[in-house]
C-alpha cells in the first residue's frame, strides 16, 4: 500500500511540477477571435467579464464568459477564464468540465491542463479530509489516508 502512495504522489507531482503555481492569462492575441464583424463585440464582453473577475463580482464574470461560451464555444480563453471562476468559487466539478471543455478546442493550452490538474488535486484533498472525519478512528485506512492526504498537500505547495 505505501509503494501505492509513492507511486500517485509521483504521478501528481510530474504533472504539476515544472509550471507556474498561479494561472497566467495570456494576452488577447492569443485568443482565437471570430470574424471581424464579432471580434470587437467578443473583445468588450471579456473586457467586461475580467473587470467583474478582478472585482470579485463571480456571479457577474460568470454570466458573461457563460454567454461567450454559448456564442462563441470554440475560444479556449472563454473556457480557461469560466473554469477560473469556478474555481474561486470552489465549484470543483464544473471547473473540470468546463478546463476539459476548452481543451477540446485546443489540446496545446498548457494553462487549461495545469489548471485541470490543480482542480483535481483539490477534489483529491477535499476527498481524503471528507474520509478522514466519516471513517471510524479505527479503520485500517486511516494511516494511508493520513499520508495520501499529506503527500497531495505537499504537491499542491510545489
Amino acid at each position: 500500500m505505501k509503494l501505492w502512495v509513492i507511486v500517485c504522489c509521483c504521478v501528481l507531482l510530474s504533472a504539476c511540477v515544472s509550471t507556474p503555481r498561479t494561472s497566467v492569462s495570456r494576452p488577447a492575441a492569443r485568443t482565437r477571435l471570430p470574424a471581424d464583424n464579432d471580434r470587437a463585440e467578443v473583445q468588450r464582453t471579456m473586457k467586461k467579464a475580467a473587470r467583474a473577475l478582478r472585482d470579485a463580482r463571480l456571479t457577474d464574470a460568470e454570466i458573461l464568459y457563460r454567454q461567450l461560451t454559448q456564442t462563441h464555444p470554440n475560444l479556449p480563453e472563454v473556457w480557461l477564464r469560466l473554469g477560473n471562476v469556478y474555481m474561486r468559487e470552489a465549484q470543483l466539478q464544473a471547473a473540470v468540465r468546463t478546463y476539459t471543455q476548452g481543451l477540446r478546442h485546443d489540446r496545446n493550452d498548457g494553462r487549461l491542463w495545469y489548471n485541470l490538474a490543480l482542480a483535481r488535486l483539490k477534489q483529491s484533498v477535499d476527498t481524503l479530509e471528507t474520509s478522514s472525519k466519516v471513517l471510524p478512528a479505527d479503520s485500517a485506512y486511516r494511516p494511508q489516508i493520513r499520508a495520501l492526504h499529506s503527500a497531495l498537500l505537499e504537491a499542491g505547495q510545489s
